[in-house]
C-alpha cells in the first residue's frame, strides 16, 4: 500500500498543476488477505494482523488527503470511501480462537468486534453483510460535514452521479443500471432509484427496494450456512428496516409483495436494464 500511495500522491501532485478536473480511481489492497500489515503498523490495534491492517489503511487514506490539501484542491476535490463487498471475517464462538489468537482464523469473537456491524453473513453472501457497505464522501464546497442519508444507492451509481456533476451526458446504452444520486449529496429532495439488483457469489439473485429484500434462494448463495441454491425454495423476504438483520421470513406472510418484487426482477432480466422498469 505504501507503493501505491506514493503513486497515487504523484498523480494529484501532477495534476494540481492544472485547472482541468481529475479522476483517480484507488483500490486499496487492505483489508484483505493475505492479512500482511507494514512492520510499523503491526501491534498497533491490538487486534491482530487484520486489526494493524484496518490502521494501515486508516493511514493511507489520510496521506491522500493530505496531499489535496497541501496542493489547496481538498475543499473541491470529490472523494469516494467505500468497498465492493462486505469483511471476508465471519463471527467466531467465544469459547473458539478468534483472528487474536490465530491469524489463521477468518473471524473474530463479537465481544472483540464485528468487522459486518450487525448485519447478517460476509463477503459473497447474499445477505446485507457481504453486500451493504460504508459509503464516505468528502467534498466541502457542496456536501455538508457530518451529514448522513438513508437513500438506497449502488457503487453502479458513481458513473451517473459524476457524469452529472462534469455536465457530461452519456448514452442510454451506457450504465444501464447507473443513476445519479448528486440531489442526495447536495440534500436537495429524495433520490429513489428503481430497484437494487444484488447478486452472491454462487449466482443467487435478491432485490432491494425500499425496506423490502427478496432473496431468490434458500441459503446465503456464498459462505455462510446454509448455502442453498438459485432459485431453490423457499425464498426469502425481509423488512430491512424493521429487521436489518434479515432473521424473519416473511415470504408466506407476505404473498403481495413477493409477487412484485418477483415481477420487478422479471422486468429487469427480460429488459437487460432497470431503467425505465415500472415500479411503485
Amino acid at each position: 500500500m505504501d507503493h501505491l500511495a506514493e503513486k497515487a500522491i504523484s498523480f494529484i501532485n501532477e495534476k494540481a498543476k492544472s485547472d482541468n478536473p481529475f479522476f483517480l480511481y484507488f483500490p486499496l489492497t487492505g483489508p484483505h488477505k493475505p492479512a500482511l500489515p507494514a512492520k510499523r503498523f503491526v501491534g498497533k490495534s491490538r487486534h491482530g494482523p487484520y486489526g494493524d491492517l484496518v490502521i494501515q489503511v486508516d493511514w493511507t487514506v489520510g496521506e491522500v488527503l493530505r496531499a489535496l490539501k497541501d496542493n489547496g484542491i481538498e475543499k473541491n476535490t470529490l472523494v469516494i470511501y467505500t468497498s465492493d463487498n462486505g469483511s471476508y471475517m465471519f463471527r467466531i464462538d467465544e469459547n473458539e480462537p478468534d483472528h487474536v489468537d490465530d491469524d489463521k482464523v477468518q473471524g473474530f469473537h463479537v465481544s472483540r468486534r464485528q468487522s459486518n456491524f450487525i448485519w447478517r453473513g460476509t463477503k459473497a453472501d447474499i445477505y446485507d453483510g457481504g453486500h451493504r457497505v460504508p459509503f464516505i464522501v468528502r467534498w466541502p464546497d457542496n456536501v455538508e460535514m457530518q451529514s448522513t442519508s438513508t437513500g438506497t444507492i449502488c457503487l453502479t451509481d458513481i458513473l451517473a452521479t459524476l457524469a452529472e456533476i462534469n455536465g457530461v451526458e452519456i448514452k442510454e446504452s451506457i450504465g444501464p443500471d447507473s443513476f445519479s444520486f448528486l440531489s442526495l449529496l447536495k440534500g436537495e429532495g429524495d433520490f429513489r432509484r428503481p430497484p437494487v439488483i444484488h447478486h452472491s457469489v454462487n449466482g443467487t439473485f435478491s432485490v432491494r427496494t425500499g425496506k423490502w429484500k427478496m432473496i431468490f434462494a434458500s441459503g446465503s448463495g456464498g459462505r455462510q450456512q446454509p448455502v442453498g441454491k438459485p432459485f431453490q425454495k423457499p425464498f426469502q423476504l425481509y423488512d430491512v428496516e424493521k429487521d436489518p438483520i434479515e432473521a424473519e421470513n416473511l415470504i408466506e406472510r407476505q404473498e403481495e409483495v413477493a409477487n412484485i418484487l418477483t415481477g420487478y426482477l422479471g422486468q429487469i432480466r427480460d429488459q437487460g436494464t432497470s431503467k425505465n422498469i415500472k415500479f411503485d
